[in-house]
């Protein structure tokens, strides 16, 4: 795999992110992570999972804009169901899983992060934040559901209404975080964590995360179902929003 480095420690499947300055998400990607995630799910080896990035300050900024931008309706479809099977095979994960936050995780990124049993942030000023209200997309109720929660409803809607990103500290106290480490042992401190979890009887956890994901709301994803609505990507409004973005893209300037 070009973008995704497969790694395994004493039982814990590892997933590193390792595309470009920041890993922005495009559909090889995406076909890549949905393939490691599939292989460590069926490996009777692998006993938890952890998604972890190797680039410094940066988790995931969410999808390359440069290249989704371009896509046309059919492109955009296909795009999303592909993250969206993604995100519903690691929320419906058969094990424990555990991402690893060393830095900014934005939009898209956020999203996966938000389908782990467990997030550990870097200590420190980085955000995680829902962005897309800021280019006009609108995001289905299911993913206001993650974050609410995780987080509680009040501090869902902020980060919804707003785009603002959520800082450390006060992920931490709304429990969307599991803990605050140094960015340099967010990698390590996860995967400890990811192996504590995977100590546990593995039929009670699985049974235990059901009942939970049951009791809180939350479905597995209807491949027949368009899980975000792809018009949102198209309305005039939203199209002025993603040629201003990549103006300031070209320009050097976000």
């Amino acid at each position: 795999m070009e973008h995704i480095r497969y790694d395994q420690a004493g039982g814990v499947a590892i997933l590193t992110m390792q595309r470009g300055k920041a890993n922005p998400l495009n559909h090889a990607m995406l076909a890549e992570l949905l393939s490691a995630v599939e292989q460590s799910a069926g490996d009777p080896a692998v006993q938890a999972l952890v998604l972890a990035s190797d680039r410094p300050r940066f988790f995931c900024p969410g999808f390359d804009v440069t290249e989704v931008f371009r896509y046309d309706r059919a492109q955009i479809h296909e795009f999303l169901n592909l993250f969206g099977r993604l995100m519903d095979r690691i929320h419906f994960f058969p094990k424990p899983t555990v991402a690893a936050l060393n830095g900014q995780t934005y939009a898209g990124g956020a999203l996966l992060a938000l389908c782990f049993d467990f997030r550990l942030m870097a200590e420190g000023s980085y955000g995680f934040a829902l962005t897309e209200v800021n280019i006009g997309v609108r995001l289905p109720e299911s993913v206001f559901f993650l974050l609410a929660n995780a987080a509680g409803i009040p501090l869902a809607r902020r980060a919804f209404l707003t785009g603002d990103p959520i800082l450390p500290a006060e992920g931490l106290a709304a429990g969307l975080y599991h803990a605050l480490v140094p960015e340099d042992q967010v990698r390590a401190k996860s995967v400890e964590l990811a192996s504590y979890l995977a100590s546990k009887p593995a039929a009670t956890y699985v049974a235990i995360k059901e009942k939970i994901l049951a009791a809180t709301g939350h479905r597995r994803l209807n491949p027949q179902e368009n899980w975000i609505d792809v018009d949102a990507w198209f309305t005039p409004e939203a199209e002025a929003m993603k040629r201003k973005l990549a103006e300031k893209l070209a320009a050097g300037k976000a």
